[in-house]
């Protein structure tokens, strides 16, 4: 008999006969199964502070280690096997010869139009010299490619990739400090233009939220979202008469606030479909209030208050790190919530960490979540300290970094009644 199950096996060595992560199915089913590798062939302490999807048809996604900082691709074949990392030291290398260690948080992002390309579509916020910069690298090969300088005075907090105008091209924006950074078309750029915020910025997000042509860009800045253009930001940076992003003759489209005047709001801000109408959900962060909001089918035009998650019983840093995925084979378009909570105690274990799956139905309240931790949890394990979701084969794999570890998740039918071997 065949039994749909969720199963973790790509993170170690040993595979079960017939996982396929095309097979994947059936969310409701509540049997996580997980292992975990710290692989040998990292040389690098603090694996998992960070993840990124990679993209394209193959099952590939980048790992940031800490100390010294480090960016691994890990590459999967058709049947889970994982090919040796392919390492990237920042700290000494000939790209950024004085980089510094990562961010408390490591941020990264990747082109989402770029997924597969041979050009550096993957970028890392690193500090060099004292000044914030992006550490490029090639999705396909793990290659650095030419850095790029950014305006600020501390680490990026947020990077996005995305197409905000009807310009050509695929802009990349970075947030430092008080700046705002964007490189026009960043295939062909390595240079970066800014403006001042006039505040501090925390995360980045682009997206349609506007009827006009073209997507927009949300910014977080003093616990504020502010919603303005590519093309308006632009034109403010190609002004040489202006170094404010945004000034009363030129000021946001529009500003979400802190529903309860949250002060860590836009912490992490994220988009997704939870209700499958093929209008954007806004997810707002605020894990230093253990809060997460979803904003639905919010528009300029038809702002939407924000629904506040159901914080699960323990948690204290929850929406500490976020990511969204389509779980499950049906056709009915929506999205999953995943957040988690490096913090939160399991049994007598403090701080092994949770993640937390929620789902929607079509009118997009959320149900209880899907409660993923390790099955032998470990002290100060910080389970979920890092997510991404990887799209392979038409399906969504979890991965979810701990403290030097990396588990990933996909579901699959296998033989016979929860034997997973």
């Amino acid at each position: 008999m065949r039994t749909p199950s969720i199963v973790l096996s790509l993170a170690s060595l040993s595979l079960i006969a017939s996982c396929d992560p095309r097979d994947f199915n059936d969310l409701a089913d509540s049997v996580w199964v997980h292992a975990a590798t710290e692989p040998s062939d990292s040389p690098s302490k603090g694996f998992g502070a960070g993840l990124i999807n990679v993209g394209g048809d193959e099952l590939s996604y980048f790992i940031a280690s800490k100390s010294p900082p480090t960016v691994f691709l890990a590459k999967f074949d058709a049947k889970g096997s994982r090919a040796p990392l392919i390492a990237s030291e920042l700290r000494g290398s000939a790209i950024l010869p004085t980089a510094e260690a990562f961010p408390a948080q490591t941020v990264m992002a990747s082109d989402p139009l770029g997924f597969g390309a041979s050009e550096a579509n993957v970028a890392v916020a690193a500090f060099d010299n004292g000044a914030p910069a992006l550490y490029m690298l090639k999705g396909e090969t793990g290659e650095a490619g030419t850095p790029i300088a950014l305006t600020g005075s501390v680490a990026p907090s947020g990077i996005v990739f995305g197409n905000t105008g009807t310009r050509e091209g695929v802009d990349l924006f970075a947030v430092a400090g008080t700046d705002l950074n964007l490189v026009a078309n960043y295939q062909t750029g390595t240079s970066a233009e800014s403006c001042s915020v006039g505040g501090t910025t925390r995360d980045i997000l682009v997206a349609d939220v506007d009827a006009t042509e073209g997507n927009e860009l949300l910014v977080v800045v003093d616990g504020e979202i502010l919603v303005t253009t590519g093309e308006a930001l632009a034109s403010t940076i190609a002004d040489t008469e202006r170094t404010d992003c945004f000034t009363e003759a030129a000021p946001p489209l529009a500003t979400i606030t802190a529903p309860a005047g949250e002060a860590d709001f836009g912490k992490l801000l994220r988009q997704g479909d939870f209700d499958g109408n093929g209008s954007p959900d806004l997810v707002v962060g605020a894990p230093a209030d253990n809060a997460v909001y979803v904003f639905l089918n919010w528009t300029v035009a038809a702002p939407s208050t924000g629904t506040l998650i159901d914080v699960p019983s323990g948690a204290t840093l929850f929406g500490a790190a976020i990511a969204i995925g389509d779980f499950g084979t049906d056709t009915d378009g929506r999205d999953e919530l995943v957040i988690s909570d490096p913090s939160r105690d399991v049994g007598a274990h403090p701080s092994a960490g949770s993640v937390f799956i929620y789902q929607a139905d079509a009118s997009g309240s959320f149900g209880s979540p899907i409660i993923l931790h390790d099955a032998t949890p470990e002290d100060k394990q910080d389970f979920g300290q890092s997510l991404t979701v990887v799209e392979a084969s038409g399906s969504s794999i979890l991965v979810v970094g701990a403290d030097n570890e990396v588990f990933t998740y996909f579901r699959t039918p296998v033989d016979g009644d929860d034997d997973f071997r």
